[in-house]
């Protein structure tokens, strides 16, 4: 063990001595007070993953939150109270702010929700904000513009197909105003990276975050919009004939997956855009769209599967820091959502 890892044990050691009691970080409710309990629901990624972001609450020291269904008021550690005063959710008082603008200028076609965004630890809809809303800054200078592209280049752009100078602009949450040209329903980018090319080429890159979440399985409320999107020029050639036929006919719903990649997609058309690529990043351990996934992939015609792609939360958020090992709002980030080792000392001792 060399001296720097020396140093991380000695902090987990830290932490791990100040951890209370295990029913503090499980749940529970009014009807039965005493009886302390996991979410049965939970796989084990996402049992672990409640673990630390009961432990990440009870560290800024918010007081539990609680929801009332059917006459019973429910606790659940990873949730706090009061967070839209305290601004226990975020890692800076900046993104805090940000956050509360988005919600005092939500527009009706948003989907930001201020209880989640504010108040759930797991969600990851705070956790978009938490790393995205850095990135926003970074991007104000030339250099910044530069240096990201360096880390977007490195992760989607191995072929250099792309060619990425700068990348422009970051966004979160967005629904383009234009929403009814495109898909007409609610599906939104969790973020995007605006770049523009070497030669002068401008393109979208939209980004899907997922912590425990599991993409909807569900079928778009209205599937022929999304099934004319297929048969737009411009998207029809990106599908092999086979994949087409599967999704006209039915057999391939338009799950979540589909939605967003057909979401940028549009927004690339209407923008008269370039180029657009839709990543999907997630924890290591959640498989849980794995299959859509490849489905999606693998109904791609061969020289457009750049189009889509995976990538763990770790590999992202680790090559952002290597650009950028100067930003500690970074090794935050990795260190609230993905310093799995209190979490995992704590369920071991249960």
């Amino acid at each position: 063990m060399d001296y720097k890892d020396k140093i991380e044990q000695m902090l987990i050691n830290d932490e791990i001595g100040t951890l209370s009691e295990l029913k503090y970080y499980q749940s529970y409710s009014s009807d039965k007070p005493g009886d302390y309990h996991f979410v049965e629901s939970d796989n084990v990624f996402t049992r672990k993953a409640r673990m630390l972001q009961a432990i990440r609450r009870w560290q800024t020291g918010a007081e539990c939150g609680s929801f009332i269904k059917g006459g019973i008021r429910y606790y659940h550690p990873n949730l706090a109270e009061d967070g839209e005063k305290s601004g226990c959710n975020f890692l800076h008082h900046e993104i805090f702010e940000y956050a509360k603008n988005r919600i005092k200028n939500k527009k009706k076609y948003e989907t930001i929700e201020s209880n989640r965004l504010f108040n759930n630890f797991l969600s990851s809809q705070p956790m978009a904000f938490n790393l995205f809303y850095p990135l926003m800054e970074i991007v104000k200078s030339d250099e910044g513009k530069r240096r990201l592209a360096n880390v977007v280049s490195r992760l989607v752009d191995k072929y250099n197909i792309l060619n990425i100078e700068k990348i422009t602009e970051v966004g979160i949450e967005f629904i383009p105003d234009y929403y009814e040209c495109c898909l007409n329903d609610k599906t939104a980018m969790d973020a995007f990276f605006r770049y523009v090319t070497y030669n002068g080429k401008k393109g979208i890159i939209a980004i899907e975050t997922k912590y425990t979440d599991t993409l909807g399985k569900n079928q778009a409320s209205d599937p022929s919009l999304a099934i004319n999107a297929i048969q737009r020029d411009g998207i029809s050639q990106i599908f092999t004939m086979e994949g087409k036929e599967n999704i006209v006919s039915g057999r391939i719903e338009l799950s979540q997956v589909y939605r967003n990649f057909l979401l940028t997609e549009t927004v690339r058309l209407y923008e008269k855009l370039d180029e657009s690529i839709s990543i999907v990043v997630s924890p290591q351990e959640n498989k849980s769209n794995k299959k859509d996934e490849e489905q999606l992939s693998d109904i791609l015609d061969k020289k457009y599967k750049y189009k889509f792609q995976v990538f763990s939360l770790e590999a992202f958020v680790d090559a952002i820091i290597e650009e950028f090992p100067d930003e500690e709002i970074f090794k935050k980030f990795r260190h609230r959502y993905l310093d799995f080792r209190t979490a995992e000392w704590l369920l071991g001792h249960a």
